[in-house]
């Protein structure tokens, strides 16, 4: 037996996996008995939170870029340097590349992790595999994105779905609690997850709500009717097999065309999907009431698991398809596996414009539920299937688009296709336009649009100003006198936020500590909620409500919201009257009758304030960059109930406007002045009693 077992072990190919997440986190898969895993240091020890504790079986390697190969040869843990097969799995999250991986003389092979968030994440992947010419590509999550990765020139391509699942099984449970489960993240990486869950609870449907390791949460699973599941954007995650393994029913978001999921799981057999809230909530009364069907459903699955899905057939999938050259379908991604395989490789050429206004729009899909893009006549029709698998994208083209490679035939497609007629004027507002400036010019008129996307000669790109929106940064908001960060927020790359949590805390500190009770607070122009969140810092138990009227702004500050909690965003301006004012975004020409421009919508801030029941306000923030006065003007009857008034100025004309419409009602407590032209003021009601601390 012990002889067998050699043989067994010799004729296992030898492996150097580099893994970069906590293994206790994702652990790494054993694709080979004879395996050496890398970790970065930092990363090996985990994150604590006791899924999986590998950390023994792994050997530390740097973080950030290095050269694997050096490393392996001067590394004491590694005795035999000699390897049959080189993986290194990375995410568009990772910043650790490691390099010089063709030199070990085998062949290497890269898993391609998160391409559906993070900083320029299809483009990171793509600029990583053209530095190191790796000869395999495959992806876990995102089969529809293996496209870019065939125009970019890979040639051996796979999708092996859910490969890094870690399977924690479960005994078959027949009797369940009539519930629905959520096990998982919520929070800013993850704003439609957290509205649908709100909506259940909101819905007052049984719901249990769970932070679990992978043997708590297979239990839940098992012992629940309904396992809840939503993609973070669009991708295959492993939340679906998880529930499954354990016997759970899968009800989960329903995903693209190019997803893989109608073809791996089979909707309506093995789980059942959902395409919006409405729907989600309607499946859920559903399945509450006809209990035995979610049951049948889930026991179909968890009787194929083993057969079909379980991670070690698609180990086998990898090592059958690298060392024998084969790789059954669906796992073989080819010119029959995606109906834009064809119209995408030839298009080769444009992929930096491409991925310059996918990523973006991807970027937005994310925390939108529903996102409105148009696209023109004149632009590439490759355009246009890029978009598509966006499962929750409504595509507008104008009358007489010509599918470019069977797109309308596929499911889901033709819902979310729109034919544009009449004038321009009669057009909706768009979330996003994808133009050619002839075409805009051959409208006559301005499309209305929060983004533009605009293409000159040779489907280059002129103008686009949600290019960088994936280009954000962690904020450590810490405030004075503490040395650990009270909220973490996302802010724009080349935006200034250096010392911002000092000046707000200097501005708004002092009044806050003598406040006795605060419950409502309203924040007029929030930008991305820095202000609010030292409002929630000073005030825990207060509801916040946001205003925002910016397109930029807005996509950060529904996210930044969801750490701060209790939090409400309003996407409009308040001002002295309602109003929609428009920003010409492209050509800046003001003369220029057609173009792209943004309608921003303004309400009047009392009628406003009343509709939202904001009658009774303790703090008030207005920060409007010059429109302050009309503002508080609009609230003036409503301002002297009101115990703390925090004002912005851009003139000092507004500063002593500001100073005699609020000395009746309050006292200037404190300001910062900026060369008397720029600053912040705060003002105390005269009439409140305050708690001197």
């Amino acid at each position: 037996m012990g002889r067998e077992m050699q043989d067994i072990e010799a004729t296992a190919p030898r492996v150097l996996l580099n893994w970069p997440a906590p293994p206790d986190y994702i652990p790494p898969p054993r694709l080979s008995d004879r395996q050496v895993t890398l970790c970065p240091k930092g990363r090996a020890k985990g994150f604590g939170l006791g899924f999986v504790d590998l950390s023994g079986e792994l050997v530390e390697c740097p973080g950030g870029d290095y050269d694997l190969y050096d490393f392996v040869q001067q590394s004491e843990q590694i005795a035999d340097k000699e390897f049959d097969l080189v993986v290194v799995w990375t995410s568009s999250f990772d910043q650790i590349s490691p390099l010089n991986t063709k030199k070990f003389g085998c062949p290497t092979l890269l898993l391609a992790g998160d391409t559906h968030h993070w900083k320029f994440p299809v483009n990171h992947l793509l600029a990583y595999w053209a530095t190191e010419g790796f000869d395999y590509v495959a992806t876990a999550y995102n089969r529809q994105h293996l496209h870019w990765f065939a125009a970019a020139g890979v040639e051996n391509l796979a999708w092996l779905p859910l490969l890094s699942m870690h399977t924690v099984t479960h005994e078959w449970v027949e009797a369940r609690e009539n519930q629905v489960v959520f096990i998982g993240q919520q929070g800013s990486r993850h704003p439609r997850r957290s509205r649908l869950v709100q909506a259940i609870q909101k819905a007052d449907l049984p719901i249990l709500i769970r932070v679990a390791n992978r043997q708590e949460a297979a239990k839940w699973f098992a012992n629940s009717l309904i396992s809840f599941n939503c993609s973070q954007n669009g991708d295959l995650n492993l939340r679906n097999l998880e529930v499954i393994s354990a016997g759970g029913f899968l009800l989960t978001d329903q995903l693209s065309f190019a997803s893989g999921l109608n073809e791996l799981l089979v909707p309506g057999t093995y789980c059942d999907t959902y395409n919006c809230e409405k729907e989600l909530l309607e499946k859920i009364r559903y399945y509450l009431d006809h209990p035995q069907e979610a049951i049948d459903i889930a026991r179909r699955a968890y009787h194929t698991f083993d057969q079909h899905w379980h991670p070690r057939h698609r180990i086998q999938n990898l090592l059958g398809w690298v060392f024998g050259g084969e790789l059954p379908e669906p796992f073989c991604y080819s010119p029959g596996s995606d109906v834009r395989y064809f119209v995408s490789t030839a298009s080769s050429a444009w992929v930096d414009t491409r991925l310059g206004i996918y990523e973006p729009i991807q970027e937005l899909h994310r925390v939108q539920e529903r996102l409105r893009v148009l696209v023109s006549r004149g632009c590439p029709e490759v355009i246009a299937a890029d978009l598509l698998d966006l499962p929750r994208l409504e595509l507008y083209v104008e009358e007489g688009f010509e599918d470019p490679c069977a797109l309308l035939q596929q499911k889901g497609v033709p819902e979310r296709t729109h034919a544009l007629r009449g004038e321009p004027g009669s057009w909706p507002e768009f979330e996003a336009v994808v133009c050619t400036a002839e075409d805009l010019q051959r409208l006559g008129q301005p499309l209305k649009a929060n983004f533009a996307f605009v293409l000159g000669e040779d489907a280059q790109l002129l103008f686009a100003n949600a290019r960088n929106i994936t280009e954000t940064f962690l904020i450590d908001l810490v405030q004075e006198g503490s040395s650990t960060p009270s909220a973490w927020l996302r802010g724009y790359e080349g935006l200034e936020y250096e010392g911002t949590a000092a000046r707000l805390s200097r501005i708004y500190q002092p009044t806050a500590s003598i406040l006795s009770e605060v419950k409502v607070v309203v924040d007029v122009r929030a930008g991305v909620g820095l202000t609010s969140a030292c409002f929630r810092t000073f005030h825990p138990e207060a509801a916040i409500h946001c205003f925002e009227v910016d397109p930029l702004a807005l996509h950060l500050l529904r996210q930044n919201i969801l750490s701060l909690g209790n939090c409400f965003v309003h996407p409009v301006g308040l001002a002295g009257q309602d109003s929609c004012r428009t920003h010409r975004l492209w050509p800046e020409d003001p003369q220029v009758e057609w173009g792209v421009e943004q309608v921003l919508p303004f309400r009047e801030a009392k009628a406003a304030l009343k509709e939202l029941g904001l009658e009774s306000i303790d703090v008030l923030r207005v920060a409007t960059g010059g429109n302050e006065v009309e503002v508080l003007a609009n609230l003036q009857p409503q301002l002297g109930d009101i115990k703390v008034i925090y004002v912005e100025f851009t003139s000092e004309q507004d500063r002593k406007r500001i100073d005699q419409m609020l000395d009746p009602s309050h006292l200037l407590w404190q300001g910062e002045i900026m060369a008397s032209r720029r600053g912040a003021l705060c003002y105390v009601s005269r009439s409140h009693s305050f708690d001197k601390k």
